[in-house]
């Protein structure tokens, strides 16, 4: 039996807050990285957890810890690592099904572009899913992976690193061809339901509404 998803809330710009609210519904959870619970005071919405060094969270106002109720507060004052970093390994100890991830970018490069470094170094353990505002993005590991598009659906595929591909059931088919990180795989369109291969590597897929 599959285990419902985790909703995973970071404080960069959301996107799409309606959204984001209507996915947290469906979630098993609710864990916020430290400032993340702002976005969950704001929606209305209850995390279960709040994990991080809590430097973010004021003692008093609308995004005070009294304001997001019978929350667990995992506290971890590990400089070297980002809050983001703290609550993946916590999703990990917890176990989850899919990862949905909200507010993972916007606000500072040097933040933005480490998350993403993150995502990718935890691909492997777990099903991650960047949740943006007119696109989300999933990092696919080797393996089959099918992907239930509606006919003429945009999507792209991002290598990380050279990547082995095999893809069916889009404009532009694939078979073993190495992706390079580039360009190479962008806009594609989905004939319908779509099967990817992923050989070897690891790839962002892009498209509107994976989640």
């Amino acid at each position: 039996m599959k285990r419902p998803p985790t909703l995973l809330l970071l404080n960069g710009e959301l996107g799409d807050p309606a959204r984001v609210r209507a996915l947290s519904a469906k979630c098993r959870g609710i864990v916020c990285a430290d400032g993340g619970a702002r976005h969950a005071v704001r929606l209305g919405i209850k995390p279960r957890f709040v994990v991080g060094d809590m430097d973010s969270l004021p003692p008093s106002g609308p995004a005070s810890r009294k304001a997001l109720g019978n929350a667990v507060y995992w506290c971890d004052f590990d400089e070297n690592r980002s809050d983001l970093e703290k609550a993946l390994d916590f999703i990990l100890e917890i176990g989850s099904g899919p990862v949905w991830i909200a507010g993972a970018r916007g606000g500072r490069l040097d933040h933005e572009l480490v998350n993403l470094a993150l995502l990718e170094r935890y691909a492997g353990r777990m099903d991650l899913f960047l949740l943006g505002d007119r696109q989300d993005a999933r990092l696919l590991m080797p393996g089959v992976h099918l992907i239930p598009f509606k006919k003429k659906t945009v999507f792209s595929l991002v290598a990380v690193g050279p990547s082995e591909v095999s893809l069916s059931g889009a404009h532009y088919c694939l078979r073993r061809q190495t992706l390079p990180p580039g360009s190479r795989g962008l806009s594609n369109r989905a004939l319908g339901p779509v099967r990817l291969t992923v050989h070897s590597g690891l790839l962002w897929l892009i498209a509107e509404r994976l989640a």
